[in-house]
């Protein structure tokens, strides 16, 4: 026995229970006339998404709301071809079905009002490796279904359905039509989705070049400065990306006026996001410790202090030193999803330097993988480059295995002065960089 019944009201989102029977969530065609002006029948074949409830021997399925979605009017009007319905479709159904579903005892969602970016993430990446029945899909097909993906979750927020997602998250890119009109559309939240690899194998790497690293935070505090001083800790201190957004403006202790010698950090995991159910996406700290921030560029530091506490100040009650663009504590998935468009800043203005060593790097960044770890890989080789045994980069990373440090002694180049006092001579060697970079950063900044 099976019944089918029509719920379209946003205002009440369907949710699961899993103790009253079996979901599944599947599309279903329907056909509904219209009458035109000429008092003419006209046929529309609509795809909806359904989600069915089995219990015993009943199965009862609704039209879930999240359909609308589906028959969203195209810019040159009309709705999608049905051909283009059941693609997206499709691409929502499965995504529902392994969040709700498949994946319900890991994520214990019941509401599409809970959906976080990370488990748009997590189905991308299983979706890159297993596809579609355990059959392999190409890198484009990955990204069509991301653009659905990301499509549906703007939506979502433009409605304010979602509990933990504002449109204030999103990003845009900006693209003009024939007529010269110009609109926007939301790029992608979903960062770290490992695509499919079908040409050739891509590298993860874990430094940068030493004349880059001064650069590379001054491209943060340019063009991302809410997690500039993040990235700094990271490059400087050693800090995990789930660390940072983990300390507190009352758990770090400037050392000098405003850092000058550098930061002691509490790290310690204060859950400043208790609304969250997802660990992974708000972010942990690995070992509690007191971290030491060297001072490697103390007038850097001064900088990206000052003006962090001056105008990054979360408004939730908090108290954590880092905040998102709607003033509540700043989760992990935020910081990277920041740390992916200093990346591509930074890329952009390596590749188009006039400079062709810095364009080289740029060539041989791009065709790398490397994402927030990076930071802890670069203070790794500072601190390796003038220790003399493991125990030392142990404990300024904070590790309790030492086979987590030995690989740094093996590859240093000579580059940190710090163990030894010489910090003027530090500074000066990370500060000889380029000076066409130096200008491309403030020719930027100035057109940003």
């Amino acid at each position: 026995m099976n019944k089918v019944s029509n719920s379209q009201n946003h205002s009440n989102v369907l949710g699961i229970n899993k103790r009253l029977g079996v979901y599944r969530y599947y599309c279903k065609r329907i056909s509904t006339t219209e009458i035109l002006p000429n008092g003419k029948n006209h046929t529309i074949d609509k795809l909806m998404i359904m989600l069915e409830q089995k219990k015993n021997e009943y199965a009862v399925s609704v039209v879930h709301p999240i359909s609308e979605f589906i028959h969203l009017s195209l810019k040159k009007g009309g709705i999608p071809s049905i051909k283009t319905q059941e693609q997206v479709a499709n691409s929502i159904v499965n995504f529902l079905n392994f969040v709700f579903i498949e994946n319900h005892a890991k994520y214990m969602l019941s509401s599409i009002k809970d959906l976080l970016f990370e488990h748009g993430e997590d189905y991308l990446n299983v979706y890159g490796l297993t596809g579609r029945n355990n059959a392999p899909v190409k890198k484009e097909t990955v990204k069509r279904c991301e653009g659905n993906l990301t499509r549906l979750y703007y939506f979502l927020a433009k409605k304010n359905i979602l509990n933990h997602i504002t449109i204030n998250d999103f990003d845009f890119k900006e693209y003009t039509y024939e007529d010269l009109r110009v609109n926007r559309e939301p790029e992608s939240p979903f960062i770290n989705v490992n695509y499919p690899n079908n040409d050739e194998e891509i590298f993860l790497i874990h430094d940068l070049p030493r004349e880059l690293i001064i650069p590379f935070i001054q491209t943060a505090y340019t063009y991302t400065p809410r997690i500039a001083l993040g990235v700094a800790f990271q490059c400087f201190g050693g800090l995990r990306a789930g660390e940072v957004v983990n300390i507190s403006r009352t758990g770090i202790t400037p050392s000098g006026e405003f850092g000058l010698y550098g930061f002691q950090v509490i790290l310690k995991n204060r859950n400043f996001r208790p609304e969250l159910k997802d660990i992974k996406g708000k972010g942990t700290v690995k070992k509690p410790r007191r971290q030491g921030i060297f001072p490697f560029n103390g007038e850097l530091l001064q900088l990206l202090y000052k003006t962090h506490i001056e105008k990054y100040k979360a408004t939730d009650g908090s108290n954590a030193l880092f905040s998102n663009r709607d003033g509540r504590a700043m989760e992990k998935f935020t910081y990277q999803r920041e740390f992916r468009k200093l990346k591509n800043s930074f890329l952009t203005l390596l590749l188009e330097a006039k400079d062709p060593l810095l364009r080289t790097y740029g060539l041989e960044l791009s065709s790398a993988k490397w994402s927030t770890h990076i930071g802890r890989g670069i203070f790794s080789n500072l601190i390796a480059a003038d220790a003399t045994n493991v125990l030392q980069v142990m404990t300024a990373r904070g590790d309790d295995n030492p086979m987590s440090s030995i690989t740094y002694l093996n590859n240093a180049d000579k580059m940190l002065r710090l163990l030894k006092g010489n910090y003027n001579d530090m500074y000066m060697d990370l500060l000889e960089v380029k000076e066409d970079f130096i200008s491309g950063l403030e020719l930027n900044s100035r057109n940003h």
